[in-house]
C-alpha cells in the first residue's frame, strides 16, 4: 500500500514538472513580447500594437493555465481518487507549483533585464520588453483550472450508474 502511494507521488510529481516545463516553453513559443522603440531622447516608445501585445501576454497564460490545470486536475483525480476530499488539497499544490514553474522557464527563455537592456541602448533601437506576467493574481488560474478539473471527476464518480450486483437478492414474503 505505502509502495503504491510512493509510486503514483513520483509520477504525480513528474508530471506536474513536465507539465509547468511544457507550458512554459509554449508560453514562451506563443506569447510574443513587443519591443519598445528607443527615441532620441532615450525615451522608450511603445505602438498601440505593442500594448496589445503586452496583454496578450498575460491572456495566453491564462489560457495554457487553463487547459494544463484541467489536465493536472484529471491526473490527480486518477492518482489519488482514494483519497477523498484531500485530493483537491494536492490539485492545488501541484497547480501551483506547475504555474510556478510554467512562469520562470517562460521568463528564463524569453528576454529578460529589460531595464540593463534600455540602458544601453541607442536610439532608434528596438528593446523587446521582459517575458513577465503583469499581475501575480493570474498564478491563480491554475489552480482553479485543477480544483475544476477534480470537481468534475468526483461529481462524474457520484452520478454515474454502479453496476449492478451479481448476488441474488432474497425477498421475503411478508415485506410490503
Amino acid at each position: 500500500m505505502i509502495e503504491r502511494v510512493v509510486r503514483a507521488s513520483f509520477f504525480y510529481l513528474l508530471a506536474v514538472l513536465l507539465i509547468g516545463s511544457l507550458a512554459g516553453l509554449l508560453w514562451w513559443v506563443l506569447a510574443k513580447p513587443p519591443a519598445f522603440t528607443i527615441g532620441d531622447d532615450l525615451g522608450a516608445i511603445i505602438t498601440e500594437r505593442g500594448l496589445a501585445q503586452v496583454f496578450n501576454i498575460d491572456i495566453w497564460f491564462v489560457l495554457i493555465g487553463l487547459a494544463l490545470g484541467l489536465i493536472l486536475g484529471t491526473i490527480t483525480w486518477f492518482s489519488y481518487h482514494r483519497l477523498s476530499w484531500p485530493v483537491v488539497i494536492v490539485a492545488i499544490a501541484g497547480a501551483v507549483l506547475a504555474g510556478l514553474l510554467a512562469l520562470n522557464v517562460g521568463h528564463l527563455l524569453g528576454p529578460y533585464n529589460f531595464a540593463e537592456r534600455v540602458a544601453v541602448a541607442k536610439p532608434g533601437d528596438l528593446v523587446v520588453m521582459d517575458l513577465d506576467l503583469h499581475s501575480p493574481a493570474l498564478l491563480l488560474v491554475w489552480p482553479f483550472a485543477a480544483s475544476v478539473g477534480t470537481l468534475l471527476f468526483a461529481i462524474w464518480g457520484r452520478v454515474r450508474p454502479r453496476r449492478k450486483s451479481t448476488t441474488a437478492r432474497v425477498i421475503s414474503p411478508t415485506a410490503d
